[in-house]
């Protein structure tokens, strides 16, 4: 197992180890608890792995601009999730074509059902990029399915 791999685990396995102790102090026998979703259960929550998303079908289209599709999101498998070390990035390692049916409009009058072919993601891994090493940390925008209303 390599240095970088290995370091995470360790971490993952220190935190495992605190956690149940603090949340015992927190929340004990004669308070009332809120529902707490263990931590457990929340770091298997948000691994890297393929999840079901909403995606822009206009953006996986670009070069059809004069068009509208209805629904404009379609639910595909990416890749999302956190990875234990902040150099790697939740990328795909297995990727599939899946073909969906939508309904494009030429405005103003011409509406056809047609077919189109997007990329899904099977499975995922942590691993490297060049693009880490070059760039500054910054937040992510998390999309949301109001940002695919039209």
């Amino acid at each position: 197992v390599s240095s970088m791999q290995s370091l995470p685990r360790l971490l993952l396995v220190l935190v495992t180890q605190l956690i149940p102790a603090q949340f015992s102090t927190w929340c004990s026998k004669d308070k009332h608890c809120p529902a707490v979703m263990k931590f457990e259960e929340v770091l298997e929550k948000s691994q890297c792995r393929p999840m079901e998303q909403l995606v822009d079908v206009e953006q996986n289209f670009p070069e059809e601009v004069e068009f509208l599709y209805k629904p404009a999101c379609v639910p595909l498998w990416r890749c999302s999730g956190c990875c234990i070390n902040e150099e790697l990035e939740c990328h795909p390692t297995l990727e599939r074509n899946i073909t969906l049916q939508v309904i494009r409009i030429l405005p103003p009058a011409s509406a056809q059902p047609v077919q189109l072919t997007f990329v899904e993601h099977q499975r995922c891994e942590c691993s490297i990029t060049e693009s880490i090493k070059n760039r500054p940390r910054r937040r992510k925008h998390k999309k949301t399915a109001s940002d695919c209303e039209k």
